[in-house]
């Protein structure tokens, strides 16, 4: 029997912790490829004031990489 809804386990909790940390510290600091010179997020594009690589483009990546090495961590490869 199952303890609820929604079984989640312990990879996809340190995914969950380690996007949380990754987004709060670059939020933090602010880097000129997500936000502009006042503190606000870039507009997706290719322009002048724009970025392709949006904030939360990079936090699905740090999260889809991070599952992905604990997995192969754990051997488990398909």
């Amino acid at each position: 029997m199952s303890d609820g809804l929604l079984n989640i386990n312990h990879n996809l909790k340190i995914t969950a912790l380690v996007v949380l940390v990754v987004g709060y510290f670059v939020y933090e600091q602010k880097p000129s490829q997500f936000f502009t010179s006042d503190g606000k997020f870039k507009n997706f594009g290719l322009k002048q004031n724009e970025t392709p690589f949006p904030y939360f483009i990079m936090l699905m990546i740090v999260g889809f990489l991070t599952y992905y090495c604990l997995l192969l961590k754990d051997g488990k490869y398909v």
